[in-house]
Order: C-alpha cells, then sequence, then structure tokens
C-alpha cells in the first residue's frame, strides 16, 4: 500500500479564508470583539488617565492583565472555529480548564523561542561586535539564520494550541509528524496573515509623541495618544480573532484532516 501524500498548506487560501471567515462570522463574533475592545479601551485609558507615564510596574501589570484576557478570547475562537461553540456574552471567553492548558502551552512556546534563538542573539550582543565589522557580519548571519529556524520549528509546535483550546487529546510528537513538510509554509501563512495589522500598528505608534530627551518624567499624555490607544484597543480584538482563525483552519486543515484540499 502507497503511503498517503504529504499534505501542503495552501498558503494564499489559508490567509484569505482566514480574513473570509470572520468577516463571514461577524454577526457572532462582533459582541465578544465589542466587549473585548470596551475592556481593554477602558482598562488603557483609565490608566493613562491615573499614572500617566509615571509607573513602569502598572503598565506591565495591565499588560500581563490583557495577555490573560486574550488567551480567554482566544481559546472561544477556537472552540467557536473547530467545535461550534459560541456562548453569548462573557461565556465567550474560556476560563476554564483548556485556559490553563492553552496558557501554559504559550508559555512554553515562549520559552522555547527564546531558548532556541538566544546562541544568535547573543552573538549579536558579544563584546566588540558592534565595533568590528568582521565580527558583526558573520554574528548577523548566524543570527538571522537562527532565527528562521526558530520561526519555522515554533511554526509548527504553535499547532499545539488549537489542541490545548479544544482538548484533542494529541500529543506533541504527532502535531509534530502531523505538520511534516509545511514549517515554512506555517510560517508563511502566519507572517502573511499578521502583516497588515503589524503595518497597521506601525503607522499607529509614529504618531505618538516620544518621550522628552532630557528624560524628564513623567511626561504629559497628548491628545494623539489618547486617540491612538483607543484605535488599538479597537484594532486588537479583530487581529485575535483573524489570526486564531487562521491557526485553527490550518490544524483544521493538517492536524485533523479537514480544511481546504491540498495542492
Amino acid at each position: 500500500m502507497k503511503p498517503a501524500p504529504q499534505k501542503r498548506l495552501p498558503v494564499d487560501l489559508a490567509v484569505r479564508r482566514s480574513y473570509l471567515y470572520a468577516w463571514e462570522s461577524r454577526a457572532i463574533l462582533g459582541l465578544p470583539c465589542a466587549l473585548y475592545a470596551g475592556v481593554t479601551m477602558v482598562a488603557e485609558l483609565l490608566l493613562l488617565a491615573i499614572f500617566g507615564h509615571s509607573s513602569k510596574m502598572a503598565d506591565y501589570a495591565l499588560l500581563a492583565a490583557e495577555e490573560i484576557f486574550a488567551v480567554a478570547f482566544a481559546v472561544g475562537v477556537h472552540r467557536f472555529v473547530l467545535l461550534g461553540e459560541a456562548p453569548a456574552g462573557f461565556g465567550f471567553f474560556r476560563f476554564d480548564r483548556h485556559f490553563v492548558q492553552y496558557l501554559l502551552m504559550a508559555i512554553v512556546l515562549v520559552i522555547l523561542g527564546i531558548f532556541v534563538a538566544m546562541p544568535g542573539l547573543m552573538m549579536m550582543g558579544a563584546p566588540g561586535a558592534d565595533a568590528d565589522i568582521g565580527t558583526r557580519g558573520p554574528a548577523a548571519l548566524i543570527s538571522t539564520v537562527v532565527t528562521i529556524v526558530a520561526a519555522v520549528v515554533i511554526s509548527r509546535l504553535i499547532m499545539t494550541l488549537p489542541a490545548a483550546a479544544t482538548g484533542d487529546p494529541l500529543s506533541t510528537r504527532a502535531i509534530w509528524d502531523a505538520t511534516t513538510g509545511n514549517g515554512v509554509r506555517l510560517f508563511a501563512t502566519m507572517l502573511l496573515t499578521i502583516l497588515p495589522f503589524l503595518a497597521i500598528e506601525g503607522v499607529l505608534v509614529q504618531f505618538v509623541p516620544a518621550a522628552p530627551a532630557d528624560g524628564a518624567q513623567p511626561w504629559p499624555v497628548s491628545t494623539a495618544e489618547w486617540l491612538i490607544t483607543a484605535i488599538i484597543c479597537l484594532v486588537a480584538p479583530v487581529q485575535t480573532v483573524v489570526c486564531n482563525i487562521m491557526l485553527s483552519l490550518c490544524y483544521d486543515a493538517l492536524v485533523r484532516g479537514g480544511g481546504p484540499p491540498p495542492r
């Protein structure tokens, strides 16, 4: 018997379908997006109003809280796409055992990514690397290669996140085997999906006034910063929805055997 042909993720189709799926599901995902945007916007604006730029600790605490809220939202999106679940209101945000599994797996992936990329980063930061062109060139090349390899590896392992969100009893080895030959395709799909959001945020932050050159603390919050913070809070839930739909569709296509046909 011939072995089953290796699946190939259709990158362009996966990217387009992620955005289309989000648009087609707007009647269901609209309210969770609005809740996410509302909660994060109120938190961000209150933080600016109370602390301004004077408390880094408050900034870090808010960032951690937003990431936890984003994980609960991501789990809800995965379960909507893969299991058809769509609880009303804040019930869409999952704070259960799937949330815990997802959060732990995400932390492991972040640590793994840092660990894999560390050799290249250490070479780039080696003493004298900035001053010596002969050292800086090879260090930059090695760092770039290591970063790309790490990104491709993590792109395959990140398929463990939809599995954690849905409670699928699949081992990391099974997911690794199911994504064989698709590391670069997954990386390209993720990059192309998130690129428009990165571009939008990159443009917006250009209008945020920079900190005073003399390092004076705290400096006043400008009107532009208030407005841009609010806009970013509106973009963030859409980014979370589209990117997690993309992960769910890739997981369905490569691991669960559904999704668009390979080509």
